[in-house]
């Protein structure tokens, strides 16, 4: 184990603590720093003196964290390129940086000198997925990613602001919640990297970086076939594209279809860009749902498409990008809201005209879905219904419908599911009860809850795990009672 320490102007001495292994192929390891649990790290990586990458150490280790006084362990891995897997001896300096009282500290592990061998297979034997230092990516400021000269992937950075919102998940009486892996919420600033000459599906978001494999952002992919067969036919030379001139910004995942992963994934990539480098250009996106092409015309208006939004020319799914932008929400950053997702909550609900005088209380019906948790929905919804709330499926109204009955929201009931991201559009101090099973703890919207103000607690009922693993889509019966003393002790009046 590495310990380091380092100094900075604030009322503690900043420190961290940092475990690299090295193999092979490169390394990996943990880190806690002092700037509190769950802070993201960032690693810059300097061999034989030249800086080679910017990582991020931001999976959540808990196993580690409970034994250092509820710290968060955060995990972090590299592999070398393979020009470096040669057998010869390298210098290696890594740096870790973070942000502590708004001064940000930088740790620097001692030089190391380290054999990295011969090329292995990668560790995810189906296809090989391409990493920034894979391709000699650099970070850059927004100003420098405007000229976009080099052919050369790049990175952008953008510094902060780190916001940490402390919000222990407790139940009305004061009674702490079970099934979070923290109580303390910390935003992470968003990146987006600046491609050259890729593939890219349109339906599920996949990048091809020719000679390297699918690009680290991809997220949500599979260990498909169709992955397989185009990293095949593209090192074969056999990609038949559309070509995009661009630059276009990358507006699509895996989990297209799912309401949440749009609004977290897509429209915050889409409101990111227009952040840090101005109106976004034309997207490259999926066949749109009328409900997507809403959301996008209410974000930034009459917006433009690379290639056709409508699904009308189904050859045009593969396309080639001279110069694609891919946002890091693509990456899942989103499950964990930063600024940017605040940010367009806020954005969207100032657009979206409301009754002021309205005090709604919403109980979120799932009898539309393909997963509809609650076998005795009906009769939470008639107990319910008894005493002020409205029963309403989300499915039937329109993207605006939806943004205007939270937003006129003072109390929200329902069962874990994408409909429950609307919980954003809320205002701030508006009740939030989320209907979970044991089986199944996500944390997602505690953490919208937390970064937008709400008040959020949340009915458990044990469910065993499910044999075939899809804890997710287990269904269960909400003992009734039980939840009507939760909701008895909320600081809300109910008529009978």
């Amino acid at each position: 184990m590495l310990n380091t320490t380092a100094t900075a102007p604030s009322a503690s001495t900043p420190t961290a603590e940092v475990q690299v292994d090295y193999d092979d192929e490169g390394f990996s390891g943990w880190v806690i720093s002092s700037a509190g649990p769950y802070a993201p790290v960032w690693c810059q990586v300097l061999i034989d003196g030249v800086h080679r990458a910017s990582i991020r150490a931001d999976e959540f280790l808990p196993f580690v964290g409970e034994r250092h006084n509820g710290h968060c362990c955060l995990n972090f891995s590299y592999r070398v390129p393979a020009y470096l897997r040669d057998g010869r001896a390298h210098r290696v300096q890594l740096t870790f940086i973070y942000v502590q009282d708004d001064a940000t500290v930088q740790c620097s592990l001692p030089l190391t000198v380290r054999t990295f061998g011969a090329p292995a297979s990668h560790p995810q034997p189906s296809y090989s997925v391409c990493r920034a230092q894979d391709v000699a990516a650099v970070p850059v400021d927004v100003a420098e990613a405007k000229l976009w000269a080099s052919p050369n992937p790049t990175i952008v950075f953008p510094e902060g602001p780190i916001r940490r919102v402390w919000r222990p998940c407790r139940d009305p009486d004061g009674t702490l919640l079970s099934g979070f892996p923290h109580a303390e919420i910390v935003t992470h600033p968003p990146a987006m990297s600046f491609l050259s000459d890729v593939y890219v599906r349109r339906s599920t978001g996949a990048v091809y970086v020719p000679g390297h494999g699918v690009w680290q952002d991809s997220h949500y992919l599979s260990d498909s076939q169709r992955i397989r067969e185009d990293l095949e036919r593209l090192e074969h030379g056999g990609l038949d594209a559309q070509v995009v001139e661009g630059p276009a910004l990358l507006a699509s995942t895996a989990m297209n279809r799912n309401y949440f992963h749009w609004i977290m994934d897509i429209l915050a990539s889409v409101q990111a860009c227009a952040h840090h480098i101005g109106p976004p250009p034309p997207l490259l996106a999926p066949p749109l749902k009328p409900w997507q092409a809403d959301s996008l015309r209410l974000l930034v208006g009459d917006v433009g498409f690379a290639t056709s939004a409508d699904g009308t020319d189904p050859a045009s799914d593969l396309v080639r990008c001279r110069r694609l932008i891919v946002p890091s929400h693509l990456g899942g950053v989103g499950l964990f809201p930063d600024e940017t997702v605040t940010d367009l909550f806020a954005t969207l609900r100032r657009r979206i005209a409301h009754d002021p005088r309205a005090r709604r209380r919403i109980f979120i019906s799932r009898r539309d879905s393909d997963c509809p948790r609650i076998t005795n929905e009906a009769a939470l919804a008639t107990t319910l219904e008894r005493v002020g709330f409205e029963t309403v499926v989300l499915g039937e109204r329109s993207f605006a419908e939806q943004v205007r009955l939270f937003k006129e929201a003072e109390l929200v009931i329902g069962a874990h599911g994408a409909g429950l991201v609307n919980c954003g559009f809320c205002a701030p101090g508006t009740w939030m009860v989320e209907i979970r099973s044991s089986n199944y703890l996500n944390p997602c919207f505690y953490h919208i809850s937390g970064v937008c103000g709400l008040s959020y607690t949340s009915h458990v009922e044990a469910v065993p795990p499910r044999e075939d693993g899809m804890d997710n889509a287990a269904s269960f019966e909400v003992d009734i009672e039980r939840m009507w003393s939760l909701l008895r002790r909320l600081p809300v009046s109910f008529a009978h």
